[in-house]
């Protein structure tokens, strides 16, 4: 089986990295050809899946929860792979920290410097989440689901990702009124570039 040419491109990129890169969500091995769709992608739980068709080197994705209708993503594939992984490689950060229920007048402080990532909200496994990147780190930021009492835009969930220690203090020390949780890199599950499903080699 054949993948589009912007899966084997993605596969060549992201086999040079030797950490860890799937978290959350990755490439299926062996992937599964279903009604002329390629699913190639699930969430690390199996309920999403994602699919191509076989027929164009750059084609639109769908989604579903699993056993239900495909759904149009609104991204190309080589979109969808550029989220994906920026995605897990924030979720996959030595340092992060995190804070919920933030007020809607706090965000424009909080991505000051950072540029939105131009994509669409996932349905899965960002959780329609908006990502932001900026020159250290980058920002995940959604309708919080801290309060479900509050009108919906007013509060926001903020994650935080970088590489180093001093990029998370130099967050926090800038906004000391936002409680922020610190905490360390999830622990990918079974999926790694130093493994890929031949597929994508």
């Amino acid at each position: 089986m054949d993948a589009p040419a912007a899966l084997k491109a993605w596969s060549e990129l992201v086999s040079r990295w030797s950490a860890d890169l799937f978290g959350v969500s990755g490439p299926l091995d062996p992937p599964e050809l279903e009604a002329g769709k390629l699913i190639f992608w699930a969430d690390g739980s199996d309920s999403w899946e994602f699919g191509v068709s076989v027929s164009e080197d750059d084609p639109p994705v769908f989604a579903r929860e699993v056993d239900s209708d495909w759904v149009p993503v609104q991204e190309s594939l080589s979109e969808f792979l550029l989220h994906v992984t920026v995605l897990e490689s924030a979720i996959g950060a030595a340092d992060q920290c995190s804070a919920r229920a933030v007020p809607v007048e706090r965000l424009s402080g909080i991505v000051s410097g950072y540029r939105a990532l131009p994509l669409p909200a996932l349905p899965c496994p960002s959780m329609d989440v908006r990502i932001y990147v900026g020159p250290d780190s980058l920002l995940q930021i959604s309708e919080s689901v801290s309060d479900l009492t509050a009108p919906k835009g007013q509060l926001f969930d903020v994650s935080v990702s970088a590489l180093v220690p001093a990029s998370i203090d130099e967050v926090m020390e800038r906004h000391p009124e936002i409680a922020w949780k610190r905490y360390s890199a999830a622990v990918a599950e079974g999926f790694s570039p130093d493994d890929l499903p031949e597929f994508l080699r």
